[in-house]
């Protein structure tokens, strides 16, 4: 028999106590050694990037060219451009601020939109839309100048004809939406003149729209012009029967200066 001091080991056995591992050291040495490296990259990266950019700014090679390339101007003078980028001759092409000048070139009455990019080493390249007039407008003091769809006034280029009529109605005095709308109208009213053949849009020399309920127009009948009130519609039929009778009235009345179609069943002749 076994001696009783003697006790058999117990079946349960109790489960070691696992070890922790203290993982923050790893990362703390990481962040002690990284951050330091990763400052002083960066640091040596701003201090290229500040070489460089002085470099660019500085270095003759990269003076802004005295001649612009500019695209699309054709009724506009170049030197309205050439006076946006005045300030910066002598400047390098690095330091020009692009959307300035680009929002310099859109207050220009005769530019709708426009793009400046550089073109290395020392040349800047200009893009313009220009506004496409529609018609003559007369200004307060009777100098004529031009529209375009939007109602934007513009003055007259220097050079270049334009088969336009005159819009009357359409001057400084009346806002600019406004403006809008009556050159929509004429619009109208000549491609409705237009359906004729031959076409009969060009035969108008001016245009009045400042009753919204008439188109008035002035063309030429034989030897003299005559002022054509069409209403607000039905505008070739109108001419159309004006073209017809014009001769009639003359030999009936001498010389006709105006005649009044708003009217169903009545003409008034002047």
């Amino acid at each position: 028999m076994p001696e009783a001091d003697e006790q058999e080991p117990s079946p349960y056995l109790r489960r070691s106590k696992r070890v922790e591992v203290r993982r923050g050291a790893r990362w703390k040495r990481v962040a002690v050694i990284g951050i330091p490296l990763l400052l002083a990259a960066g640091g040596v990266m701003a201090t290229a990037a500040y070489g460089v950019g002085t470099y660019l700014s500085r270095s003759p090679r990269f003076a802004l060219h005295e001649s612009l390339a500019v695209a699309g101007a054709q009724n506009f003078p170049a030197d309205q451009v050439a006076r946006v980028f005045a300030a910066d001759a002598g400047h390098s092409v690095f330091d020009v601020p692009l959307e300035k000048r680009r929002q310099q070139l859109m207050a220009l009455p005769w530019i709708q939109s426009a793009w400046v990019l550089r073109a290395w080493p020392n040349r800047l390249r200009v893009q313009v839309t220009e506004r496409r007039p529609l018609a003559f407008v007369r200004a307060g003091s009777g100098a004529l100048g031009l529209i375009d769809g939007d109602g934007v006034l513009l003055p007259l280029p220097r050079r270049g004809k334009f088969p336009f009529p005159v819009l009357i109605g359409a001057g400084e005095s009346i806002p600019a939406p406004e403006r809008r709308k009556r050159v929509a109208r004429m619009l109208a009213v000549l491609e409705d003149l237009d359906r004729d053949t031959p076409k009969r849009g060009g035969e108008v020399s001016e245009i009045d729209l400042s009753d919204p309920d008439d188109a008035a127009v002035t063309v030429a009948a034989g030897a003299s012009a005559v002022l054509v009130h069409l209403g607000n519609g039905q505008y070739l039929e109108r001419y159309r029967y004006f073209l017809h009778n014009v001769d009639t009235w003359r030999e009936q009345y001498g010389a006709v200066h105006s005649v009044d179609l708003r009217y169903e069943k009545q003409v008034i002749v002047r």
